[in-house]
Order: structure tokens, then C-alpha cells, then sequence
């Protein structure tokens, strides 16, 4: 019986796997990225949620050749007090627990890339001090009164639209307009189905050699299936049921999620429906106690507050 690989061993298998394809539109993309790659502009990447954001970003920092490391948070993971921290660091001192001094993620970026997804879920106090970093290129760890100069390439994304989020007062214009000096957009998946059959038989490579599995042929069924779906999740929704086809030994044209016969824009709208539903049901359970039921539900409780008043503004 085969040793399942750790996760440090899983991770380097995924981290090979690059952001490519062969359509016109990633091809546009990819060489537009190249163009300033080297420079030190911030980027901001959007696009719906599982387009490769993630693996743009790292693509960005190798064509870059900076020296430093690819260092990567998520903007939503953390309160705002956490976030700061984690982003610059604190003081020995600066709150209960703090016994020692503690670099953050933008000193650990140095000379690097720092990538923040999720921009958009960046906390309005927390906001000031990112814009801060891009201007003057210096940070302030929580709880002192030096500041340090900083040599990191900043590298955003998010699956929202930042300037609806300025205008509903959920985001800085002026950080906003820093950001987006250069901004690019991952496509979904539906817009470039001539890359699926490449990108199947790169996941069912990656997938095979991180679970130890023997490798599959790939049938000409399999293929026109996967391109006839919508995949409203993109090339993370592909990747996700060629894993599961893989592990549980079905052909990848079987099983597939039933929406292939929506449009786009009904199975997103079909997907919000149900998301919509759910977390309400999920507060009703909490008996109204919005903390508890973004702590269930997984997600921040920022988050919750906005999906909440975004319905309310549609209604």
C-alpha cells in the first residue's frame, strides 16, 4: 500500500501546475501580463470565482524575476486586527500575548510578491495602511513607532466589482485607483472551451501522480462532455470533478453536475438563488445571531453583513 504524500509534497505537485491555454483570449492575456511582469506597478486580477486568479498571480511573480518569495493571504480568512498583524507584523508588547516582535507577511514577501486575494474583503480601517504601503513603500507593525522600507510587488485580486464597492462606500476610491494601475481579467471557463481538453489531461497527470493512481486513458466522450458543460465554477469546478471521477474510478463523462443545459447567466443566477436561501435558513437556525451564523456558515461576519445588504438593496 502506497505512503499518501504530505501535504508540504501535495502542494509543490499543484504549485507545477501554471496558468496556460491556447485560446485567443488567454493568449491576449498572457502576453499583456509578460509586457509588465517586470515592472513594479501593482496589479489587480479579477474575474468570477475559480478562474486561476491564484495561479495568474504566480505566473506574474515568475515572469517578474524578483528574488524574493511568492507569499500569499487572503483577505477574508482574517478579522481586522489579525489581518493587520499578519499583514505588518507587531511590536513586542503591542497587545496581550505579544511577548515578542513578530515580522508579517509584507516583510516576509521582501523583495518578493505579495498576492492578496479576496481584495475586496479588506476591512475600510485596514484599507489606509495598504494605500500607505503603495505609495510610500513603508510599513508600521501594530504597536510601534518605526516605521521600514520595503521593497514588494503588490498583486490583488478579487471576484467582486471593487467599483461598486466604492460606490456603496465598501472600499477606498483612492486605494481602488491605485490598485487597478494595470488590471486584468481571468476568463470563465465557458469563453475558452478550445482549453479543456488541455487542461483535463494536465489535472488528470497532476491528480495522479498526488494521489499515486495509475494514469487513465482520457476518452473522445469524456472530452466533448467537459466541453459542452458550463462549469459556472470554472477551472476550479473542472479540476474538482476530474479529482473526484479519478478517485472514485468513473469515466469524467459521467456524473457530471446537472446544469448543462442552463445558460450561463441562469445556472449563476440558480447558484446565488440557493446561496441566498441557505444562509438565510442558517441565521433563522441561529435564532437571528448573525455572529454564530457567519461563524457556521464559514465565512466572516463582514461578508455576511454585505451579502445581507446587497439582497436588502435588490429588494
Amino acid at each position: 500500500m502506497n505512503t499518501p504524500k504530505n501535504p508540504q509534497l501535495r502542494k509543490a505537485i499543484r504549485d507545477r501546475h501554471s496558468f496556460f491555454g491556447n485560446n485567443p483570449i488567454i493568449v491576449k492575456l498572457l502576453d499583456d501580463i509578460q509586457r509588465v511582469a517586470l515592472k513594479n506597478t501593482p496589479i489587480l486580477l479579477d474575474g468570477e470565482t475559480g478562474t486561476g486568479k491564484s495561479l495568474l498571480a504566480r505566473k506574474i511573480h515568475d515572469l517578474s524575476q524578483r528574488k524574493g518569495p511568492f507569499v500569499s493571504i487572503n483577505c477574508a480568512t482574517f478579522s481586522q486586527h489579525l489581518l493587520e498583524t499578519e499583514l505588518f507584523g507587531h511590536a513586542k508588547g503591542a497587545f496581550t500575548g505579544a511577548k515578542d516582535a513578530r515580522k508579517g507577511l509584507v516583510a516576509t514577501a521582501q523583495n518578493g510578491t505579495l498576492f492578496l486575494d479576496e481584495i475586496g474583503e479588506l476591512p475600510l480601517d485596514s484599507q489606509p495602511k495598504l494605500l500607505h504601503l503603495l505609495e510610500e513603500k513603508t510599513i508600521r507593525p501594530v504597536g510601534s513607532d518605526k516605521e521600514y522600507n520595503t521593497s514588494v510587488r503588490i498583486v490583488a485580486a478579487t471576484n467582486q466589482r471593487l467599483k461598486d464597492l466604492v460606490k456603496q462606500g465598501l472600499f477606498r476610491a483612492d486605494l481602488y485607483y491605485r490598485l487597478s494601475v494595470v488590471p486584468f481579467t481571468a476568463p470563465p471557463l465557458r469563453e475558452r472551451p478550445d482549453d479543456i481538453e488541455a487542461l483535463t489531461t494536465t489535472f488528470v497527470s497532476q491528480l495522479c501522480e498526488e494521489h499515486e493512481l495509475s494514469k487513465p486513458s482520457i476518452s473522445t466522450e469524456s472530452i466533448n462532455a467537459l466541453k459542452a458543460h458550463d462549469w459556472p465554477g470554472n477551472i476550479r469546478e473542472l479540476r474538482n470533478h476530474i479529482e473526484r471521477s479519478l478517485l472514485l474510478g468513473t469515466p469524467l463523462h459521467e456524473k457530471l453536475p446537472i446544469n448543462k443545459n442552463h445558460s450561463p447567466a441562469t445556472s449563476t443566477r440558480c447558484l446565488k438563488s440557493l446561496e441566498k436561501a441557505h444562509i438565510l435558513k442558517v441565521i433563522d437556525e441561529s435564532n437571528g445571531n448573525k455572529s454564530q451564523a457567519a461563524n457556521n456558515l464559514g465565512i466572516s461576519r463582514r461578508t455576511l453583513d454585505r451579502k445581507l445588504k446587497r439582497w436588502q438593496q435588490a429588494a
